[in-house]
């Protein structure tokens, strides 16, 4: 049985159909972590518009797997490029790509007669989309939290230049929902996982499966062993409860807030050369016919 998509994520599809005949280019925020597990696959290239690819949170991921990511979606004719939402620079040279772009129509496609262009920008939930437009507009245009599901209302906010942005909530699929364990880890799925030690294995098996599980002190020490590997972290934390045990759950969510901040270095879950069918293989198998919306 397929999940049930929010309210809000379905309006913010009818939204996109909405408003995207006034739309010149569109900006898809991914997660640098997980470049192509958090994109909407195959829907950006269903609207029929001009795009970029943004790999937002930059930071947090292995600038040299970034970098890889980056050829590939170039090397499959995209535009791509890497963004630290809240990095002036690089936000700077995100907005002069998206420019180029938008002045640059399609084969075929007469550009439009109005001098402003417009672009959408699209994401799933609590990639840094209200961050990216508040830096690119040198203000607080745009509402920003660190946790899912913030950003409800839709505004167009104008740019110094030529250029207006559309502010939408993040949108999930089908495809995101099934993936929804390793999404929640980096913070962009909303609903909050009371079970952090069950969390913290998964974050274990994922690091496992890209070959990054060295990023947790003390794991390869434990054998890469779970169980063994989190009650040696909270005594070392000392995470204890009555009677001096282990707080094992204390440790368990300790672990998953260091690695959604960066805690424990850059790193990157989905890897270039990882058969991502083996690197999402905790998640059910897709429904045929029911990848997308």
């Amino acid at each position: 049985m397929k999940k049930e998509l929010p309210g809000h994520i379905k309006k913010a599809f009818k939204s996109i159909d909405h408003f995207l005949p006034v739309v010149d280019v569109i900006v898809e925020l991914v997660d640098a972590r997980i470049p192509d597990g958090s994109r909407l696959k195959g829907f950006i290239d269903r609207l029929g518009k001009s795009s970029v690819i943004a790999l937002a949170k930059s930071d947090l991921a292995d600038a040299g797997e970034t970098a890889k990511w980056i050829n590939r979606f170039n090397g499959e004719g995209r535009t791509c490029v890497s963004i630290d939402c809240r990095d002036r620079s690089s936000v700077k040279n995100l907005a002069k790509i998206i420019m180029a772009v938008a002045f640059s129509p399609k084969p075929g496609q007469k550009p439009p007669a109005r001098k402003v262009r417009r672009v959408m920008v699209i994401g799933i939930p609590n990639v840094g989309k209200s961050t990216l437009i508040n830096s690119l507009a040198g203000r607080s245009a745009a509402r920003a939290a660190n946790m899912p599901g913030v950003t409800r209302s839709i505004q167009w906010i104008k740019l110094s230049g030529e250029l207006e942005l559309l502010d939408l909530p993040g949108v999930l699929d089908y495809g995101n929902l099934r993936r929804g364990d390793i999404l929640r880890l980096i913070n962009t799925i909303p609903g909050k996982d009371e079970d952090t030690y069950s969390q913290g294995r998964t974050l274990c098996d994922i690091l496992i499966r890209a070959s990054s599980q060295r990023i947790l002190p003390g794991f390869i020490e434990a054998g890469s062993n779970y169980d063994r590997f989190i009650i040696d972290y909270a005594r070392r934390m000392n995470f204890c409860i009555k009677g001096g045990e282990p707080d094992i759950e204390r440790a368990a969510t300790d672990v998953i807030k260091r690695f959604q901040s960066g805690g424990f270095g850059k790193v990157t879950l989905e890897r270039v050369d990882n058969d991502f069918s083996e690197l999402f293989a905790p998640v059910a198998a897709p429904e045929s016919g029911s990848n997308n919306l």
